[in-house]
C-alpha cells in the first residue's frame, strides 16, 4: 500500500525490478536450486492434499450432525468434490513447473556465456548437481513411503521426482551446451546490446 501512496518510491522500485530482471544470468547451479524448489513444491502439494483428504473424510459426519437440508448437503458435497478435483489437478500442473524452470534457466543461459577454460569447473559442478539430485530423490522417496496411497493418486509428481536425476542431467547438458557455445561475435553483440538496453 505504501508504494501506491508514494509514486517516487514506486518509480524506484520499478527501476530496481527492471534492472534485476534483465541482469539475471544463468549458472550451473540452477539445476541444484531448481530441484530444491521442485522438492519443496512436491512436498507442499503432498501435505496440502493429505490435510484436505483428512478434512474431507471427517466432514460428512459433521454435515450430518449439523442438520442441513438435503439441498444444502448436496451443495456442500459438490463444493468439496470440486475442491478435491482442483487439488488433484496439481499433479497435471507439475510438469509445466518443471518445464518452466528449465526454459527460464535456458533463456538466462543465453545471456551468460562462459569460456571453455571453465569446462573443468563445470564437470565438477555436474558431479555435485547429480549427487544433490540423487539425495533429493532419496528424500522424496522416503517422504513418499509415508504417503503411499497419495503417491499412487499423484503419479506424475511421483514419477518426475523419482527420476529427477535424469531431468537434472538433461538440464545440465542443455545449460552447458548453451553457455559454452557462444563465439566471440556473439559476445560482442551481447555486450553492445547490454550497453544499449542497460
Amino acid at each position: 500500500m505504501s508504494l501506491l501512496c508514494n509514486p517516487e518510491k514506486f518509480k524506484y522500485e520499478l527501476i530496481y525490478l527492471r534492472y534485476n530482471m534483465f541482469s539475471k544470468k544463468s549458472s550451473m547451479s540452477d539445476p541444484i536450486f531448481g530441484v530444491a524448489k521442485l522438492l519443496a513444491v512436491a512436498i507442499t502439494i503432498f501435505i496440502g492434499i493429505y490435510v484436505w483428504l483428512a478434512f474431507s473424510n471427517t466432514m460428512p459426519t459433521l454435515i450430518n450432525q449439523a442438520g442441513f437440508t438435503p439441498a444444502q448437503n448436496s451443495s456442500i458435497y459438490e463444493a468439496m468434490n470440486n475442491i478435491q478435483i482442483g487439488l488433484m489437478s496439481f499433479d497435471y500442473m507439475f510438469p509445466f513447473l518443471v518445464i518452466g524452470l528449465l526454459i527460464v534457466s535456458l533463456i538466462f543461459a543465453f545471456k551468460t556465456g562462459a569460456s571453455v577454460i571453465y569446462a573443468v569447473l563445470s564437470i565438477i559442478m555436474w558431479a555435485f548437481a547429480l549427487i544433490i539430485s540423487a539425495i533429493f530423490t532419496n528424500i522424496f522417496g522416503q517422504f513418499e513411503l509415508s504417503f503411499p496411497t497419495l503417491a499412487t493418486s499423484l503419479p506424475i509428481i511421483t514419477y518426475l521426482m523419482n527420476n529427477m536425476k535424469w531431468i537434472v542431467l538433461v538440464w545440465l547438458f542443455l545449460i552447458t551446451v548453451i553457455m559454452f557455445s557462444r563465439n566471440r561475435a556473439e559476445e560482442q553483440q551481447m555486450a553492445s546490446s547490454d550497453q544499449v538496453f542497460g
